[in-house]
């Protein structure tokens, strides 16, 4: 669910179509802008220049913001700083016409503090530390650096394959280290009757060589590495499946919710 609300944020946001994402604190309440402090916004100098220009639009306007989002839980009331830019966009009405003449801001978020969390909480998902924290340190440079987090999303896919004690060296028969690429890694997984989830790890290795390579990554491209790596999780450690099937074979057994009485 992050990830798809994390997709809409990146479109950015009107003040009338917010996304209600969950709390980074206590992954129960949501987060909203906060009504009695609302997010400051400046206009760039380089949008005060264009303003000189003969054919300058409304549209031109730019600049930065600033602010708070609070928590909507009132055992919470979390507090998560926000920066990022904001333009002016056409507003438009439920059929989705401009009157030609109204105008709103758009903000686009560049900055979340604490950060945003890249997976939802999921009592029966019990992911390794070890992943966890290299999607933590990817969540906090997401939208600053996407090509940074792309890199982070990455090493957590690593991280699972160290989990799931698929080695990153070997010995050879010369007593010289042979270290294997995640690529040859990503094969000895799909061969140790992983292939669903090796698909899923090499999608994600593609994406993080792109953001080590290119630099360009958009926090689009992020999060679907961080989809496809969320997949591959749920089917290593998600314990409900296991949980259901014990459940159906005892209610079998008994051949109802309870045991049968005794005779």
């Amino acid at each position: 669910m992050e990830v798809e609300v994390l997709k809409t944020l990146a479109r950015g946001w009107t003040d009338d179509t917010w996304p209600m994402i969950p709390c980074p604190s206590c992954s129960r309440g949501e987060l909203g802008p906060d009504d009695q402090h609302p997010l400051a916004r400046e206009e760039s100098w380089e949008s005060k220049d264009w303003r000189k220009h003969d054919f300058w639009e409304p549209e031109w306007i730019h600049g930065q913001f600033h602010g708070a989002l609070v928590c909507g839980r009132a055992q919470c009331r979390e507090y998560v700083a926000v920066t990022g830019d904001w333009k002016l966009i056409e507003q438009r009405d439920d059929e989705n016409r401009w009157d030609g003449d109204s105008f709103q801001p758009l903000f686009t978020p560049r900055f979340f503090l604490p950060a945003l969390k890249l997976l939802p909480t999921a009592p029966r998902l019990e992911i390794p530390a070890p992943i966890e924290e290299r999607l933590q340190a990817a969540s906090t440079v997401l939208w600053a650096d996407p090509s940074s987090a792309g890199n982070r999303v990455r090493a957590a896919a690593e991280a699972l394959l160290d989990d799931q004690n698929i080695p990153r060296t070997a010995t050879t028969a010369k007593g010289r280290t042979q270290r294997f690429t995640a690529h040859d890694r990503i094969v000895k997984f799909r061969t140790a009757g992983h292939p669903e989830e090796a698909d899923l790890l090499e999608a994600v290795k593609w994406i993080g060589n792109d953001a080590s390579h290119e630099d360009s990554l958009s926090v689009a491209d992020v999060l679907d590495g961080v989809d496809l790596l969320e997949h591959a999780l749920r089917l290593l450690y998600d314990t409900r499946p296991a949980t259901l099937k014990e459940r159906a074979s005892r209610i079998n057994q008994q051949r109802g919710t309870r045991p049968p009485a005794d005779q």
